[in-house]
């Protein structure tokens, strides 16, 4: 028979005195859950504020250019009204009398080349501002809007 090298009443001696272990979850595990959600969550709070201040920033200069723009507006409508004054017939009636001025009597047309209004309205890309260019409709129309009108027609035609 074979003997053991130890002897087992030793060993349930030692098995009696140990402390019985058993296996529990690890608190550490948990601690950095906890850790790593509050870091999240603060990053996210920080990153609200911060959109919420840019948003303020924008919001504020929105709200200067508006203004500016109304402020703009009212001069331009001053500015209108007293161009307007200055343009009236009768204000340049009165200034032309006290600069010694009177109206004429008669008036005389002059006629004038139309190769010559050509070349003007090709240097200058617009048709001169005159009452003797009454030939049609379409006369005082700029020369790109005149071409598209005749562009139109000839889609529709045969």
């Amino acid at each position: 028979m074979a003997l053991p090298l130890r002897s087992t009443a030793n060993a349930r001696d030692r098995r009696a005195l140990a402390p019985q272990l058993a296996a529990v979850p690890s608190r550490r595990r948990f601690a950095r859950f906890a850790v790593a959600l509050t870091v999240l969550i603060g990053a996210l709070m920080i990153g609200a504020v911060l959109l919420h201040t840019r948003l303020a920033e924008r919001q504020l200069d929105i709200d200067a250019v508006q203004r500016d723009l109304r402020e703009e507006q009212e001069q331009f409508d001053v500015l209108r009204a007293s161009r307007a004054e200055l343009r009236s017939p009768t204000r340049l009636a009165e200034h032309a009398a006290a600069l010694g001025m009177i109206p004429g009597t008669e008036s005389e047309f002059v006629t004038i080349d139309p190769m010559l209004l050509a070349i003007t309205i090709a240097r200058t890309g617009e048709v001169p501002a005159g009452e003797d260019l009454l030939v049609g409709g379409n006369a005082r129309m700029r020369p790109l809007d005149q071409f598209r009108l005749v562009k139109s027609l000839d889609a529709e035609g045969p």
